[in-house]
Parts: C-alpha cells; structure tokens; sequence
C-alpha cells in the first residue's frame, strides 16, 4: 500500500525552511508558505485525511487528482483594507500551501469526496470494490 510516497529532495527543503528556533516554517515578508498539518485514517472501506486550513474557507482551497496524485492547495490573501492600517506589528499575511499525496491503486477517484468544518479539510478517498476484504464463509461438507 504506497499513500504517501518520501521525497528525499522535499525533505532536505523542509529541513532548509524551518526556523529551528520555534520550530515553525519560515514566512518571508508580506507572503508565508506553510505545510498544513495532515491525519490519515485506513478503514475498511476507504482513506481518510484531514488537514489544517485555519483562516481558508473552500474558495481559498482545491483538491486535484491526476495520475494518481492527490494534490491540496491553499491561497488566503489579506484584505487590501488592512494596509491602511499603522500597525506596529503585522504577523498575519498572504499564505499558500501546496501538499501531494501518491494514492496507491486501491483509490476509488470517481468517489472521492471532501468537506470542510472549523478550518478542517476532510477528504475521504474510498477503497475500489476488489481493494476491501472479503469475508469467505467456510461450508461444512457432510
């Protein structure tokens, strides 16, 4: 079963952007790029993956299935109002995100489904039907 596949080149990028001081990626001026957090769930039945979006509603989100790559992408700008403001500190900015997942062929991608709650992405990923266990009933012979 391969969902998520490692990168080693992704790796030494993540290792580059963190600040290790806090732990935290880097946010370079007006603009952040952030990695959200992400759970996968095996079930029976189907994947299920969540991942953090705080602040995004679904217009800043998408979700993109191609060649068996799930791809999730974030884009939250900050109202042009608030550069009117003086401020004295601004750690609020434009942020993006860009996250692939290589799903295995076990994906079921006509009924992938995803919803958002309180800035959580949800994205279940069903399980094709030969891809499920099959309970086999044993007969007794007389």
């Amino acid at each position: 079963m391969n969902l998520v596949t490692f990168n080693p080149e992704q790796a030494l990028d993540n290792f580059f952007d963190t600040d290790r001081f806090f732990g935290f990626p880097r946010a370079h001026g007006e603009h952040s790029t952030v990695l959200p957090k992400v759970n996968v769930v095996e079930k029976e039945d189907a994947f299920h993956l969540e991942a953090e979006t705080p602040g995004m509603t679904q217009k800043d989100v998408s979700i993109e299935f191609h060649n068996g790559l799930l791809t999730l992408k974030g884009h939250r700008e900050e109202s042009s109002e608030s550069d009117k403001n003086d401020y004295r500190i601004r750690e609020f900015s434009n942020q993006s995100f860009s996250r692939s997942f290589r799903l295995s062929d076990q994906i079921d991608s006509e009924k992938v489904v995803a919803s958002m709650d309180q800035g959580i992405l949800k994205v279940t990923l069903p399980k094709k039907e030969q891809a499920k266990p099959k309970r086999i009933e044993i007969k007794v012979e007389s």
